[in-house]
């Protein structure tokens, strides 16, 4: 319940049903359903800005709340405030066939540059958004007026009704009008700015909610190329974190239709950072080289998913990327494979970390999430009380940083809430300078949190890689139960000493951390196998020079006939 309640849709549906039972049980006391639904559709802009259709249900209750109070207060007296709440009411229930009707051969950008005319402008979908949202809110206000001044603030209400509906009626009628002249319209305007801009490449994102971290671990990469590029959002809820984190032009593109007619001559590449189900609207259009970068490299089972097969180019850190795909009947051809190494680790720091004489050794421990099922759960949360207890007990400080999804699971993040609460009382009661919560997972990287840190403990995630590339001892938990196959099936594991399902044996691992660490040559080798033998200080100009490689000829693809893997005949 607590999770829920930090929805924002959640919240504003609670009070709007509050607003609309205390408007039919409490006539007497009317501000109090007038101050709940002032409260509504203040936040509304406030959270989810001029978006149209947002929170159809809550706004829908809140003003039908207030035609409640305003009918109650005064009947037919107050009919320029009762048709100004009917105007609104019927507005918002309405709102999402509206949306889709002002977006019609509408992209919304960011850094872009498009011209507009006037009209244009003040018919654009977010401000029609603001406006009706500014309506609704004197709407509100205007519904706590009595007295004289009722009328005049009913007819200025009414007014700038009329003015508003009728402004957004006429652009949806010419929207409609637009539709049935073309079967697909598209934005000349922004059509006409991508031309201007010449984009080499593109990047192309879509995905779940709260998956911005995905490509926004690319962004200063990208921005290192140096050429121009575009990139191209799929779901509205992603726009606001990456336009925050680039200067890059983007275009919003919710439709599979504009995207053909979006791209000029100049695009030769469009890259993907994970396995949406939205890309494949853009990889059938085989004029252009598909590359595939995912999020970070690890053994889980979606580095090494089928899905790839579909891209011209994979890019992957080391040789272990590429025998991942083939170990599980992937057959990739060899020369869709291109060796970058992981660019994110060009400030890493590798080897023993510099730390003054005395000083307590700072571990890392880093749990992944539940993943999207069971089968790919390698969470180590359950265990993690545990863990940490141990950790305390040696005397270090502790960095405890959890994956941006464990918020999707209530009971996961629980879980981690309850261990963020143990360290924050070691820290209160010791004073050791332990990070976690936010100290932890928003204000610094994970390369600044691998380069605090001495050791580290990792799930089965691509933290256990990067860590990897400082060449400093960690361990890797087993939560799924693997024991024996557990280095068949995740050969980073070689590198890291491994606890056991319930993290039992985790005095002895960490005596291996912290004192003897047996596998310093063997994670030598593994390191070289799964992330390459590239410099910190050449990542960013490798990655630099394979992505420029996918753009720097005209595409021509040729289907080799060959296998990767070895092929079996019948007898």
């Amino acid at each position: 319940m607590k999770n829920l309640l930090k929805s924002w849709s959640i919240r504003l549906n609670l009070l709007a049903f509050a607003a609309v039972a205390t408007a039919v049980a409490l006539p007497d006391l009317r501000w109090v359903p007038l101050a709940l639904s002032l409260a509504v559709f203040a936040v509304v802009p406030w959270q989810f800005g001029g978006a149209v259709a947002s929170v159809r249900i809550a706004r829908t209750l809140t003003a039908l709340s207030v035609l409640i109070c305003a009918w109650g207060a005064g009947g037919l007296e107050r009919w320029p405030l009762l048709a100004a709440g009917l105007m609104v009411t019927l507005f918002i229930a309405y709102a999402d066939i509206v949306a889709r009707a002002l977006n019609v051969g509408f992209l919304e950008t960011v850094n872009l540059g498009v011209t507009r005319t006037r009209r244009q402008r003040w018919t654009a979908p977010a401000v029609v958004g603001g406006l009706v949202n500014g309506l609704a809110v004197l709407y509100a206000l205007a519904a706590f007026a009595a007295g004289p001044a009722a009328l005049a603030t009913d007819l200025v209400l009414l007014a700038a009704s009329l003015a508003v509906f009728g402004w957004t009626g006429s652009a949806v009628l010419e929207n409609y009008l637009h539709r049935r002249r073309e079967s697909h319209p598209v934005d000349t305007q922004v059509i006409s700015a991508v031309r201007r801009l010449q984009p080499r490449y593109v990047v192309h994102f879509a995905g779940a909610r709260e998956s911005e971290y995905q490509l926004q671990m690319w962004l200063d990469y990208f921005e290192a190329v140096g050429d121009p590029y575009l990139i191209i959002i799929r779901d509205r809820y992603l726009l606001d974190g990456i336009a925050a984190r680039t200067a890059a032009p983007i275009v919003l593109v919710p439709a599979q239709s504009v995207l053909d007619s979006l791209l000029p001559e100049s695009v030769r590449a469009c890259y993907y950072v994970n396995h949406a189900v939205k890309n494949a609207q853009l990889i059938k259009l085989d004029k252009y080289i598909h590359v595939q970068l995912m999020h970070g490299d690890s053994d889980k089972a979606i580095s090494r998913s089928p899905v790839s097969l579909m891209y011209d180019r994979v890019f992957v850190a080391g040789q272990a990327g590429v025998d991942r795909y083939h170990r599980h009947g992937v057959d990739i051809p060899n020369y869709k494979f291109k060796r970058i190494g992981r660019p994110q680790l060009h400030d890493l720091q590798v080897g023993e970390r510099a730390r003054i004489e005395g000083s307590r050794p700072v571990v890392l421990y880093t749990p992944t999430w539940t993943g999207l099922t069971a089968d790919v759960n390698y969470s180590s949360l359950k265990q993690g009380r545990r863990i940490v207890e141990a950790l305390l007990k040696r005397d270090v400080t502790v960095v405890f940083r959890t994956h941006p999804y464990t918020r999707t699971n209530a009971a996961y993040q629980a879980l981690a809430d309850e261990i963020k609460a143990l360290i924050a009382a070691d820290a209160a009661q010791t004073g050791r300078a332990h990070l976690w919560g936010g100290q932890a997972e928003t204000a610094v990287s994970l390369t600044e949190c691998i380069n605090a840190a001495d050791v580290a403990i990792s799930d089965i995630s691509g933290t256990a890689s990067d860590w990897l590339y400082s060449g400093r001892p960690f361990a890797m938990t087993d939560p799924k139960g693997f024991r024996a196959a557990y280095l068949e099936e995740f050969p980073l594991a070689k590198a890291a000493y491994l606890l056991d399902p319930e993290a039992a044996n985790i005095d002895q691992v960490l005596d291996e951390l912290l004192l003897t660490d047996s596998k310093a040559g063997v994670r030598a080798e593994v390191r070289e196998y799964y992330l390459g033998d590239v410099e910190p200080g050449e990542l960013i100009p490798l990655f630099a020079k394979e992505v420029k490689a996918t753009y720097g000829h005209r595409v021509r693809k040729v289907a080799t006939g060959e296998s990767a893997l070895p092929v079996e005949r019948a007898a």
